[in-house]
């Protein structure tokens, strides 16, 4: 029963997870860009994280002054400016592709495993690797030059959200031997919203005149997608295999097609589906390694 309620767990959460690009495309229609809409969720989410932490745990304050430096990449880099890229990916392109393109992450860790790390690459790595990019590539329509033009940007930022979606990755597991979820995310979000801070200090009158509509986007994103999901999924793996969740958790890009296509309308041609199909399959292979403790 308990495994079966954490894998419960981690589909509501992979669900959350997967409005997030279909709420930044909503706040966009308001006119807010995405990097006010990133410090925004930033602070609001630090802020949050901040009561029960000086209410009940705050020893979450304490870190090692050997570790600030990895706070910092963590905060400014893995956070502020992957929010930021994912962000932009959604503007530019849809909320499935910039979903789909960041689902590459765990081709980045490997790629860099093998090449820093001198991990084995096996056959089944590279043929999920094959699979994924081959995915990739239909996804973003690579068969259409015209289309492809037009979204490059946005494809590039997707692919950099990626790339620094592994690099959070990569962070959280060193400091995760030491810290625990609640200074992970106080440091991280708390950083990210500092290094934004003049983002906010500039378009303060701006964000003054947000409708009621946008703060409510805005803080949806900021506590449901991001918080809460973050920690029902921390909460499941206590009663899972991670492996198996994080093979679970691809619901994440599913689910984001599903809501693009019912709220915003956003409609994939047949080739586009196939390349979600073999993109996911190649991601599940390399979950199903036991080494990928995904989030």
């Amino acid at each position: 029963m308990k495994e079966a309620y954490g894998y419960l767990l981690i589909v509501v959460a992979s669900l959350l997870w997967g409005t997030m690009g279909v709420l930044g495309k909503l706040a966009f229609e308001y006119g807010i860009n995405p990097v006010t809409l990133t410090a925004l969720r930033l602070l609001i989410s630090s802020l949050t994280i901040l009561v029960p932490i000086l209410l009940s745990k705050k020893e979450s304050f304490r870190i090692y002054k050997k570790d600030l430096s990895q706070f910092l990449v963590l905060g400014i880099f893995a956070i502020a400016l992957q929010r930021i890229a994912y962000f932009y990916a959604v503007n530019l392109t849809t909320a499935t592709i910039a979903a789909i393109l960041f689902y590459m992450y765990p081709i980045f860790i490997t790629i860099y495993c093998a090449s820093m790390l001198k991990e084995k690459v096996t056959l089944p790595i590279v043929f999920a690797i094959i699979l994924t990019f081959s995915g990739v590539a239909l996804v973003v329509k690579i068969y259409e030059a015209a289309s492809l033009s037009t979204s490059f940007v946005g494809i590039v930022f997707g692919m950099l959200s990626s790339v620094l979606f592994a690099l959070y990755f990569l962070t959280v597991k060193k400091l995760r031997s030491h810290y625990a979820n609640w200074t992970l995310m106080l440091y991280g979000d708390g950083i990210g919203a500092a290094v934004l801070a003049p983002v906010i200090a500039s378009t303060f009158s701006e964000i003054l005149s947000f409708s009621p509509q946008l703060w409510l986007i805005i803080l949806t994103i900021a506590w449901f997608p991001s918080l809460l999901a973050y920690f029902i999924y921390s909460h499941a793996l206590k009663h899972v295999e991670s492996s198996k969740g994080s093979i679970l958790s691809a619901i994440e890009p599913l689910s984001a097609a599903v809501f693009s296509a019912t709220i915003l309308r956003e409609n994939f041609e047949l080739l586009q589906v196939v390349g979600v199909i073999l993109a996911l399959t190649g991601v599940i292979v390399l979950f199903y390694k036991p080494k990928f403790k995904i989030r």
